[in-house]
């Protein structure tokens, strides 16, 4: 089964939930929580999609009323048709972070297809469904435990542009997953309060803890392969599995976003999809200049011909230390036809950030390159 063999009209969802022009912003929360879903469309009493409302777009405002309508913070989303494929929707959800897109006919509101819709078609890609969840996973990840206020869980999901976090005991053991959806409904209560981040009576404030609000864990063991872990998130409708040894503590982390990642490897292109996603700047002077260092890098790797870029993908971290200091973290993710490779790097400086990990990916891909042909050596 192929990602460009599949039309988007099979696996949409066609009753679509949406909320009106004019509708308060509590009435759109209350959906995407009612339905777990992070993003809602906004349509008029014809049907036509006028804007898209999410999680995301709620997260990074300090201060809104619920009361206000959809239409000031809604957002125009990218659409597909009914003949567009899998392998469309997939270029086009990584390309612009939805975690949904709209699919419209005659402007009016047909279906939506969702990450969750594509996932689901992993387990019937053989080449997909057996790679080992080490080889896709995120080392590392980003924790919050249990007692900590749901406010560090939100922080973290700002900083990751992720809408879910593991949550460990106080031996750094799996407890739980908290997600968005559960926040929202622990915070984002009309009753408790008026607007988000203004809070009427601040002495009276209760805190909430990531305990009260999570979930029971999804996981996998370190030996799973990514079937095994699609299958768990599709079960208990989770938008991460976590990756844990035998002492279950979190060694990895699986988002929909990886997945969708690696169904990628299997579409068609031409040439390389490059994303920068948590580096928000106006200018784009550093985008350029960023992009260029992309470019010398791409022209490198493309001289080892045993491993073919596919994907680039880099998440920028801003660490405010003192004042106005800012020391960036940069993780990056190469993905070739043969294996995938990781880097991360620190540095006060954005451009050696980017430089430190682009070099390590290099040296990465050297030294894979290296064994590769000793082993055919060793073969012949």
């Amino acid at each position: 089964m192929s990602p460009e063999t599949i039309k988007v009209e099979e696996i949409m969802t066609k009753d679509v939930v949406t909320v009106k022009l004019g509708d308060p912003i509590s009435k759109a929360i209350s959906k995407l929580r009612e339905h777990g879903f992070h993003e809602l469309p906004v349509v008029n009493d014809k049907g036509e999609l006028i804007g898209y409302i999410s999680y995301r777009t709620l997260i990074r405002r300090k201060s809104l009323s619920l009361y206000s309508r959809v239409e000031h913070i809604m957002v125009k989303p990218p659409t597909l048709s009914r003949d567009s494929t899998i392998g469309e929707a997939v270029k086009l959800i990584l390309d612009t972070g939805y975690r949904s897109l709209p699919v419209v006919e005659r402007n009016e509101l047909v279906g939506i297809i969702s990450r969750t819709d594509i996932i689901k078609l992993v387990p019937k890609m053989k080449s997909i469904a057996k790679i080992p969840v080490e080889d896709i996973m995120s080392s590392d990840p980003e924790v919050v435990e249990e007692d900590s206020p749901v406010e560090y869980a939100v922080d973290i999901m700002r900083k990751l542009s992720e809408m879910s976090v593991p949550v460990v005991d106080e031996n750094r053991r799996l407890s739980g997953i908290v997600h968005m959806k559960d926040i929202a409904q622990g915070l984002w209560r009309e009753k408790d309060r008026p607007s988000l981040g203004e809070v009427a009576g601040e002495k009276e404030k209760k805190i909430i803890y990531v305990k009260e609000l999570m979930n029971p864990p999804v996981y996998v063991k370190e030996d799973a392969h990514l079937k095994d872990a699609v299958e768990e998130m599709v079960e208990y409708h989770s938008h991460i599995c976590v990756v844990v040894d035998s002492d279950m503590h979190p060694i990895g982390v699986i988002s929909q976003k990886d997945v969708i990642e690696a169904i990628m490897r299997e579409t068609k292109q031409e040439g390389v999809f490059v994303q920068i996603t948590g580096l928000d700047i106006e200018d784009s002077e550093p985008y350029m200049t960023i992009y260029d260092m992309v470019e010398d890098f791409l022209g490198k790797i493309n001289r080892f011909k045993e491993f073919k870029p596919q994907l680039l993908t880099f998440h920028v971290e801003e660490h405010h230390i003192s004042g106005k200091e800012i020391k960036y973290s940069v993780r990056a993710r190469l993905t070739t036809d043969r294996k995938l490779f990781y880097a991360k790097s620190y540095d006060w400086n954005l451009y050696r950030a980017f430089r430190d990990v682009l070099d390590i990916l290099e040296r990465n891909v050297k030294k894979e390159r290296e064994k590769l042909m000793e082993f055919r050596k060793e073969t012949l």
